[in-house]
């Protein structure tokens, strides 16, 4: 089997050193390294890897400016920040992942496999609180949505037209355009994406 080749970006020579151990450990061929601040990542080194091992949040734009844009690089970023996954959401990115900084060599080996083959990985206490999110979200809502609206919203997610829905409920689309216009109030939302992407994210609908 082929390894998994990998270049890592970390700010120290010695962190840098440190990776490369853990990595070669569990059989992941390093081809290259940087720090990136100030220095240009070796063009030849970089194509040739299927993964971008960034240490520190900071550097995480700079060697994304780097990465192919073309999509068909992954990278891992060692993190225990969970505000960074929004962030790598909206990067041309094959595959994407956190993992903690502490992250021992099985853990960060088997998370860079993953991203490589264009999974998203997020270490456990990292997806507990961001799986915990809906929760908190639904008790911050001004005011809950009715049943109604909640049928309403669930339809919308199917992709249902005002009449289909009109239809489905059988009531008059002037009501369901009413229960639209409310539950984007309650929601904080002004199209049916966002009310649809508002409602999987507190946990009213499941996608």
């Amino acid at each position: 089997m082929t390894p998994t080749r990998v270049f890592v970006v970390a700010p120290t020579p010695t962190l840098r050193a440190g990776l490369r151990s853990m990595l070669e450990a569990v059989d992941v061929l390093v081809v290259g390294e940087a720090s990136v601040s100030g220095e240009p990542v070796p063009e030849p080194q970089l194509s040739g890897a299927d993964v971008l091992l960034v240490a520190e949040e900071g550097l995480l734009e700079e060697t994304a400016l780097s990465a192919s844009e073309d999509g068909t690089q992954s990278l891992l970023l060692l993190s225990d920040d969970e505000d960074v996954t929004s962030r790598l959401r909206t990067m041309s990115l094959r595959g994407w992942g956190v993992v903690s900084p502490d992250a021992p060599s099985e853990e960060l080996g088997a998370a860079v496999a993953a991203v490589a083959q264009g999974l998203t990985v997020l270490a456990k206490t990292l997806a507990e609180r961001l799986l915990d999110e809906p929760t908190a979200a639904v008790e911050e809502l001004s005011e809950p949505l009715t049943a109604r609206e909640g049928e309403v919203l669930g339809l919308l997610a199917g992709g249902l037209s005002n009449k289909m829905i009109a239809r489905e409920l059988h009531i008059s689309e002037h009501t369901v355009k009413f229960h639209i216009s409310s539950l984007y109030s309650k929601l904080g939302v002004s199209n049916r994406a966002e009310a649809v992407s508002q409602g999987a994210r507190h946990g009213l609908i499941s996608l």
